[in-house]
């Protein structure tokens, strides 16, 4: 027990630069989580302040505690939600997200609402959206994405 005692006794503002150096290479690896990212930010409060107003250690892991509970809590109620909506929108490790709203051609006309459109370098089974046949050569754009048929409509 004194041996932990000594340990929290000597830690530095280095020390607590350090550990949210730490923690951030932690929450990084981890994928994002974010679980991690709070006691890191703490971390690097205490750490700051200790350079400014040397403190004893019973205050910098109060301080610590305080400023970990107080960020995760902002932040799990506000910048999390923030961050999902975010990375919902941009489709980046979603593909058939980035492909609504792109425009493609008919390759061949539809038959019973549905046929084939080239995207890009790309050919993919695709249904009318109002079930209507579309022409060969005719401008579409993407509405939907369901597996791996497009649900098109003429584009304007």
């Amino acid at each position: 027990m004194d041996a932990i005692m000594h340990i929290l006794a000597q830690m530095s503002a280095v020390h607590w630069l350090i550990l949210a150096l730490g923690l951030l290479v932690l929450e990084l690896l981890s994928g994002g989580t974010t679980y991690l990212l709070w006691p890191s930010a703490a971390a690097l409060a205490v750490g700051l302040i200790h350079f400014v107003i040397p403190m004893g250690w019973q205050v910098d892991w109060t301080l610590f505690a305080l400023f970990t509970l107080i960020l995760t809590v902002t932040g799990t109620l506000y910048i999390r939600p923030l961050m999902a909506r975010s990375g919902g929108e941009s489709g980046l490790n979603d593909r058939a997200a980035r492909l609504i709203g792109q425009s493609g051609e008919v390759l061949r006309d539809f038959a019973n609402g549905s046929g084939q459109v080239r995207l890009g370098d790309s050919e993919w089974a695709a249904v009318s959206s109002d079930g209507t046949d579309l022409k060969s050569g005719q401008k579409v754009v993407v509405k939907a994405v369901n597996g791996v048929t497009l649900t098109v409509a003429p584009a304007h």
